[in-house]
C-alpha cells in the first residue's frame, strides 16, 4: 500500500528537524501538486526555494538553520553565529542563518546570510551534532569579527573551558590560515595575547571581572594561584602576590546544595590562613558598581 504524502514527509522530515526539499519529497512520490495541497492546508510552510517544513514541527534557531543548509546543497556549512550557536558557546545566538558556501556555488536569499570561500579546507568543516560546521578555530576567527570583543572573549573562553580548543590550536589555525588583513584576525590575536594559556575563565563574571582589572592598570595577578590547607588545594581566580590579596568571582546567589555553601566558606577562609586577603567581585560589584569594586580592592592590597 502507498504511503499517504504526509507520511512520507514525515518520514523524510523526521533527520532534518521538520525540514526538507522539494526535490526530496518528489523522489519519494510525492507530487508537485500535493505539495501545493499541503501548503494550502497548511501543513507544510515553504521556508527557502523549494525548501519546506512541517508546520507541526514547531520553528526554531536550529531548524531555519537546517533549512539553509539544505537549501545551499550538500557543501554549505554553519558559519559565524550559527556556527557558535551549534557549538553552544556561551551568549552566542544567531538571528537568521549564517552559512558557508565554496565560491561556485551561487546561493544568496535575503533571509539567509551567505559567505563564499574561495578555499573550504581553510574553514576545517566537520559534523556536529549532526551538522555541517565550520571548526571550532575558524568559527572563533569568524565570531571575533562578528561580535563585540567582550561577547567574544566570552565565547572563546567558553571553547577553550570545553575543551574544543586551546590558545596553541588557535595560535597554529592563525599561523597556518591567517592572512594580511583577513576581518576578525587582529582582535583574535589581541585577545589571545591577554588570555592565561593555561587556565580558561570558568565564567562571564570572570571574564568580565579579568576585563575590568586589566581595563583599570591591574595586571600584575597570577590566574588560578593555588594555596593549599588541610590536604587539600584550592585554587583561586586572581591573586595579587605582593599585597598578598586574592580576587575571587562569587555569581551564586543561592545555593541549591548545602555542600556548596560549606565547600565556598571553607575555599574562601583558606587565604586568610596564608595571610592572603580577600576580596569578592559579584555580578553587581563588577556590571553595576566598577568604581566601588576597583576603591575596594586598592584599598584591600595598601592594608
Amino acid at each position: 500500500m502507498a504511503r499517504s504524502p504526509v507520511t512520507a514527509l514525515s518520514a523524510l522530515s523526521r533527520p532534518t528537524l521538520g525540514v526538507f526539499r522539494g526535490i526530496g519529497a518528489v523522489a519519494e512520490h510525492v507530487t508537485r501538486k500535493q505539495l501545493d495541497a499541503l501548503l494550502a492546508d497548511d501543513i507544510i510552510d515553504r521556508v527557502l526555494p523549494d525548501t519546506y517544513r512541517m508546520t507541526v514541527v514547531p520553528p526554531s534557531e536550529a531548524q531555519s538553520l537546517v533549512a539553509a543548509l539544505l537549501w545551499a546543497g550538500n557543501e554549505a556549512a554553519a558559519d559565524g553565529r550559527s556556527a557558535g550557536s551549534q557549538y553552544a558557546f556561551e551568549g552566542v545566538r544567531a538571528a537568521k542563518p549564517e552559512i558557508v558556501v565554496p565560491q561556485h556555488v551561487r546561493r544568496r536569499h535575503p533571509d539567509v546570510d551567505v559567505r563564499f570561500a574561495a578555499d573550504m579546507r581553510r574553514l576545517m568543516v566537520r559534523t556536529h551534532r549532526g551538522v555541517r560546521v565550520t571548526g571550532p578555530e575558524a568559527t572563533l576567527v569568524r565570531l571575533a569579527y562578528l561580535l563585540d570583543t567582550e561577547a567574544f572573549e566570552v565565547a572563546c573562553e567558553d571553547a577553550r573551558r570545553r575543551r574544543l580548543t586551546t590558545v596553541a590550536a588557535l595560535q597554529r589555525y592563525v599561523d597556518r590560515y591567517g592572512r594580511r588583513g583577513q576581518r576578525g584576525l587582529g582582535t583574535l590575536r589581541a585577545v589571545l595575547r591577554e588570555l592565561d594559556p593555561v587556565h580558561p575563565s570558568a565564567s562571564t563574571l570572570e571574564v568580565k571581572t579579568r576585563r575590568l582589572l586589566t581595563a583599570r592598570g591591574l595586571t600584575d595577578f597570577v590566574r588560578e594561584y593555588p594555596l593549599a590547607w588541610n590536604g587539600r588545594t584550592y585554587r583561586f581566580d586572581f591573586a595579587f602576590v605582593a599585597p598578598r590579596t586574592i580576587v575571587e568571582t562569587n555569581g551564586r546567589r543561592w545555593h541549591d546544595d548545602p555542600s556548596d555553601y560549606e565547600h565556598d566558606h571553607e575555599k574562601w577562609s583558606v587565604p586568610g590562613r596564608h595571610g592572603f586577603k580577600l576580596v569578592l567581585a559579584t555580578w553587581d560589584k563588577v556590571t553595576k558598581d566598577p568604581d566601588g569594586f576597583v576603591a575596594e580592592l586598592h584599598a584591600t592590597c595598601a592594608r
